[in-house]
């Protein structure tokens, strides 16, 4: 099958798919994936039960004979319906979802439940990435509510019960495969961030590239500069005993 038709006919099933999901996402802003999960399995049964129904009549239609089946007809239309419902589901969800940290610097795990999304834990004096719905979310927390409003999409973080204190500090990385090539020096990584403010938040959008830890190494564009250090930022926890200031 030529390329550009697979691409039209996987185009053509996400559409109706990720129209629903976004209404769905419009009206109902904090709707559950455990309600829009069934409902996309549902519409893509009915689809499915489309095609077997309108395959049999042209069938009949035809005396048995199936040459020259409307595409929307063809057995390879089973494949387009399921990959483009899951895409769509994705796209849908992720238009009016966005990630939040859950920092629990209790010594005891936190059971948390984000606007009747799954109930969760966070660990003792860990924390979880999840997602949650752009807007006012109750937050439920060992039984107790709290709002959060989140404004819009990003990363947020959430300091249960205001416990803990942050610092951003840089990270730098450098291929060590390619420091010298063409006889050239890495360049030096800055020696320090600009700015030392101690974020003591319970709420608050992360400005910082990584929340807590950075990865071990970093993917970036091959048209790079070979040896260039590059520096990201991470926000991290300042010790116990002087994350009491506020």
């Amino acid at each position: 099958m030529n390329r550009l038709i697979i691409i039209a006919r996987l185009a053509i099933a996400i559409l109706p798919f990720y129209v629903v999901n976004i209404v769905l996402h419009m009206i109902f802003p904090h709707i559950p994936r455990l309600v829009t999960i069934p409902l996309n399995i549902i519409l893509v049964v009915a689809a499915i039960y489309f095609i077997i129904s309108g395959r049999k009549q042209y069938i009949i239609d035809n005396e048995g004979d199936d040459e020259g089946m409307p595409a929307y007809l063809e057995k390879s239309s089973y494949f387009f319906i399921v990959v483009g419902a899951f895409i769509a589901f994705f796209l849908g969800s992720a238009d009016y979802r966005t990630t939040l940290y859950v920092d629990n610097g209790r010594a005891v795990p936190v059971e948390i439940k984000i606007s009747s999304d799954q109930t969760e834990t966070v660990p003792a004096n860990g924390f979880i990435e999840t997602s949650a719905p752009v807007g006012v979310n109750e937050i439920l927390i060992d039984g107790k509510k709290k709002i959060i409003d989140i404004k819009e999409k990003g990363e947020w973080v959430y300091n249960i019960d205001n416990i803990n204190s942050y610092i951003e500090a840089p990270v730098h990385y450098l291929n060590q495969d390619i420091r010298y090539k063409n006889g050239s020096e890495p360049e030096k990584p800055a020696d320090t961030v600009k700015t030392t403010n101690i974020i003591h938040k319970e709420f608050f959008k992360l400005e910082s590239t990584y929340f807590c830890e950075a990865p071990e190494s970093i993917t970036v564009d091959e048209k790079t500069q070979s040896g260039k250090v590059q520096t990201r930022t991470v926000l991290y926890r300042l010790p116990k005993e002087m994350s009491q200031v506020k």
